[in-house]
């Protein structure tokens, strides 16, 4: 089988291209997550972890509040530069997550945030992560769940509907394939786990304006090419959806719910 081609959010280089705006926009969102998840880690002052995908590294900052030694990873530079940049306290490297470059049992936890599942190979991936974590130490993933319950999301799609109605609805893209909780139990099966705990959980993305949040859609590489295809059209989508979120939600701040699973495994 001929392997699919990476999509844009598979890309690493294309990540060096949204560093400020997804600090802006979406970190805030994605770091309701990592909060829980990093309470499941148990993690104490001292302890080594590991975040594999670290993006801008709201995770990799707040795990480093808490007085950890923090190693964060990613394979765009510019994520990197910029974590660097935020805190010189926190290890940060450009690296493959699927080949990590550390000897086993080298951390006491890991934690991946919207990362490992966009690897071409998820599993490899997540069992990197359990491969350098010591024996008794956890592994936590957010991956997202209910992919209908984010709104911003669904919002955006309502306004390409308008735009241009009967449209056919693109493939799911590769990081919703863990969207269901059998298949996200599988992946910490395959990668080597005797057991999982999954829980799903809700945080909202806060934006001053849907006017300030549309002029700053294309947070990542995904939204950008979804964005772009659009041709010509793009700025009748983004009106759009203006007008229909302020209808709802008036012109000032505006919200918008999502729902992921924060999941975790003991290395044993």
């Amino acid at each position: 089988m001929i392997p699919s081609a990476p999509e844009p959010d598979q890309q690493s280089f294309r990540w060096d291209d949204h560093v400020s705006v997804y600090e802006q926009v979406f970190e805030p969102f994605s770091l309701t997550f990592a909060e829980t998840a990093i309470a499941r880690l148990q993690v104490q002052t001292g302890m080594r972890v590991l975040d594999v995908g670290a993006g801008s590294g709201g995770a990799a900052l707040a795990l480093a509040r808490r007085g950890c030694v923090v190693v964060a990873i990613d394979a765009s530079a510019r994520m990197i530069e910029r974590i660097k940049v935020r805190d010189a306290s926190v290890s940060a490297e450009v690296m493959n997550g699927q080949a990590l470059r550390f000897a086993d049992h080298t951390f006491d936890a890991a934690l991946s945030v919207f990362g490992v599942i966009l690897f071409p190979d998820a599993v490899r991936g997540l069992a990197e992560m359990r491969r350098v974590v010591r024996p008794g130490g956890r592994v936590a993933i957010v991956t997202w769940t209910e992919p209908q319950r984010y709104e911003l999301s669904v919002q955006l799609r309502a306004a390409i509907e308008v735009v241009r109605p009967g449209g056919k609805p693109g493939a799911l893209p590769a990081q919703l394939r863990f969207r269901e909780r059998e298949a996200c139990a599988d992946l910490f099966s395959a990668a080597g786990f005797q057991s999982v705990h999954i829980a799903a959980h809700t945080a909202t993305l806060a934006a001053p304006s849907a006017l300030w949040l549309a002029e700053r859609m294309a947070f990542a590489p995904g939204m950008a090419a979804q964005l772009a295809a659009l041709g010509a059209e793009r700025e009748a989508v983004l009106a759009q959806f203006v007008t229909a979120v302020e209808a709802k939600q008036g012109r000032g701040e505006v919200r918008f719910g999502g729902r992921a699973f924060v999941a975790f495994g003991t290395v044993t």
